[in-house]
């Protein structure tokens, strides 16, 4: 289950119940109207925050959904799994419009203000843009994902710019969690050590 707390009194305001297995994540709507979970029932349930009412139930996805989240519009939502891929949904109707095999699970997504970019742990990955302004279901078979500036091989050997591998990483310096955010790369590994790098291109 889920339950939305008022952050300033400690009072529950809603119990959102439907899953059948733990629920990893849950992201509100940028106006609050909304919630997504993702679950080990390998779904997403997007809920009405006011009146808890489950809205969609998004199935498709064959392993645990450790992350949803909506775009700005409300239009879709993008959702992550242990499958290894990326899910973008027609919020409103439950369809799957896109399938991004990334290659591993993805534990934090955002979609940029845009909609036009899917922001990750391992780097920005662009969104199809006909279909974030049509909202014309494309093809769900798993496609690669382009990668848009800095970012991480998805099995963590390379830092990569647009995509192509640029540095590689012995295996000391292999994340166990990371996160990009423009030309900065952060790693986190097994030793308890934490690299940052930052990176600049020379256009000369």
């Amino acid at each position: 289950m889920v339950k939305i707390w008022d952050a300033s009194s400690g009072e529950c305001l809603q119990t959102l119940e439907g899953h059948s297995d733990s629920v990893w994540s849950a992201a509100f709507s940028h106006d609050l109207a909304r919630l997504a979970s993702a679950s080990s029932d390998r779904t997403v349930k997007i809920w009405d925050a006011s009146s808890g009412e489950c809205l969609q139930t998004l199935e498709g996805h064959s392993d645990s959904v450790w992350s949803a989240a909506f775009s700005y519009d409300l239009a879709r939502l993008a959702s992550a799994s242990s499958d290894c891929t990326v899910k973008i949904w027609d919020a409103s109707s439950g369809e799957c419009l896109q399938t991004l095999y990334i290659g591993k699970a993805l534990s934090n997504i955002s979609i940029d203000t845009t909609g036009l970019h899917l922001y990750t742990e391992i780097g920005t990955i662009a969104i199809d843009a006909s279909m974030a302004l049509n909202m014309t279901p494309s093809v769900t078979d798993p496609r690669n994902p382009q990668y848009q500036g800095w970012g991480l091989s998805s099995d963590g050997a390379w830092i990569t710019y647009n995509s192509a591998n640029l540095v590689w990483l012995p295996s000391e310096y292999r994340p166990s969690y990371s996160a990009v955010s423009g030309s900065t790369i952060g790693i986190g590994v097994g030793s308890g050590k934490v690299w940052i790098y930052n990176f600049k291109v020379d256009n000369a």
